[in-house]
């Protein structure tokens, strides 16, 4: 790992100024979206469970009927693809975005990965960080959320490593996660090189977790829950 100089004060993000009426009228927009988008799926579904049925257990309804079932079928799995858009367009708009500048939302939470926004820190720096941003340093609970930050990791270069919210520095060996759970609480996972001096552990390529010391400098990454405020 390699050492860089401290840097106090800084934020990670740059809020832009929005006007209240732009930012509620993005609510109401995000509200009816999701609402039309849950509707349609829904429908969309139903449709598709009815017409499967249909065509499965009566084989002997006419060419024609089958062939106008197929054609609703088409018409619905288009208005999928047509509320799918329409979602992707809206949540592109930065005053509608899920979480703050710079950060990433993934399954109902909000990450924040500091390379390129930030130097890097020691690990009780990382956390601080964290918490002055109601986060957390990371806690990976399942392969799937593993799989997000590996992916993440992938599309930078500059991140051979991320500090994570896992240490053994109240008893050796012992390595909890920042909620207080023991290591393999959420998955099958072991941290290497542990000893004595290294009592913080990095996530590295491959889903492995490393000890390492807790005084060296490296980047890191912040998870927090997301809330809307609609």
């Amino acid at each position: 790992m390699e050492s860089s100089p401290r840097r106090h004060d800084e934020d990670g993000k740059r809020e832009m100024p929005t006007v209240a009426g732009s930012s509620q009228t993005c609510h109401l927009t995000v509200r009816v979206v999701f609402a039309i988008a849950a509707i349609t799926l829904i429908t969309g579904l139903l449709f598709s469970f009815i017409l499967f049925v249909i065509l499965t257990s009566a084989p002997e309804a006419d060419q024609m009927s089958t062939k106008e079932l197929l054609e609703q079928l088409q018409q619905c799995q288009k208005k999928l693809r047509d509320v799918s858009l329409m979602l992707h367009t809206v949540t592109q708009d930065s005053r509608c975005s899920l979480c703050p500048d710079n950060w990433l939302w993934w399954m109902g939470h909000c990450y924040f990965f500091s390379v390129g926004l930030q130097e890097n820190r020691q690990w009780n720096e990382s956390s601080e960080f964290c918490q002055q941003h109601n986060s957390s340093l990371v806690v990976i609970k399942d392969s799937a959320e593993m799989d997000f930050i590996q992916g993440v990791m992938t599309k930078f270069s500059q991140i051979p490593f991320l500090w994570m919210g896992l240490t053994d520095a109240e008893r050796e060996g012992q390595w909890l996660w920042g909620d207080g759970t023991d290591i393999q609480h959420y998955m099958p996972v072991m941290v290497e090189w542990d000893s004595d001096h290294r009592d913080c552990a990095d996530l590295r390529g491959g889903g492995s977790l490393f000890a390492a010391d807790c005084e060296e400098y490296g980047p890191w990454a912040c998870k927090k829950e997301y809330r809307h405020t609609f």
